[in-house]
């Protein structure tokens, strides 16, 4: 009977896990080469994580993210009052050997090759991308920009990277500090 009771509990866990679609979260870079817990920012059409923005960008500006209907889809919406005409999608580049940077779409722009808006999901607050019928790939890096703690955040559908370059996964799950 425990052992029924332990697995009933472990399924309800793995079911409240996964994100709904209309739920609102922030996404924080972990790895082994970085701060732990940066948060993920739009800036200028691409995503940054870090403790400020880089001066060097136009636009910087914190996003919360959420699920779109279909639930495969990231939608941010500014946490500050911006002049979009629409709230940008979040999309990779899964084209094979690509390593580019992870970026948003808004409205009537259009996507290159390989670029895709769609498979992007969270699974235990892990953000992660799925082709149907394929495995979930997790296949973010955080490539260090000319200020100190601010990457910008690229998919690695290459799966090689440069050597100051740092596999991270993007989690739902705030840091307790950033002192990492």
């Amino acid at each position: 009977m425990f052992c029924k009771v332990t697995v009933l509990v472990a399924l309800a866990a793995c079911a409240e896990s996964v994100v709904s679609a209309g739920v609102e979260f922030h996404l924080y870079a972990y790895g082994n080469g970085i701060k732990s817990g940066l948060q993920l920012f739009y800036g200028d059409g691409q995503a940054y994580v870090g403790a400020s923005a880089p001066t060097f960008v136009t636009e910087a500006v914190n996003i919360t993210l959420s699920q779109a209907e279909e639930g495969t889809e990231f939608v941010a919406t500014p946490d500050t009052t911006v002049d979009w005409d629409s709230e940008p999608t979040m999309y990779i580049d899964t084209t094979e050997g690509a390593i580019n940077a992870v970026g948003f779409v808004k409205g009537n722009e259009t996507l290159g090759d390989g670029e895709t808006t769609t498979g992007l999901g969270l699974y235990g607050g892990w953000a992660f991308h799925k082709v149907e019928n394929s495995t979930i790939e997790m296949k973010f890096i955080a490539t260090p920009t000319n200020e100190s703690d601010i990457y910008l955040i690229k998919w690695n559908a290459g799966g090689t990277k440069a050597s100051d370059e740092v596999a991270v996964s993007l989690r739902t799950q705030a840091p307790v500090s950033l002192d990492s």
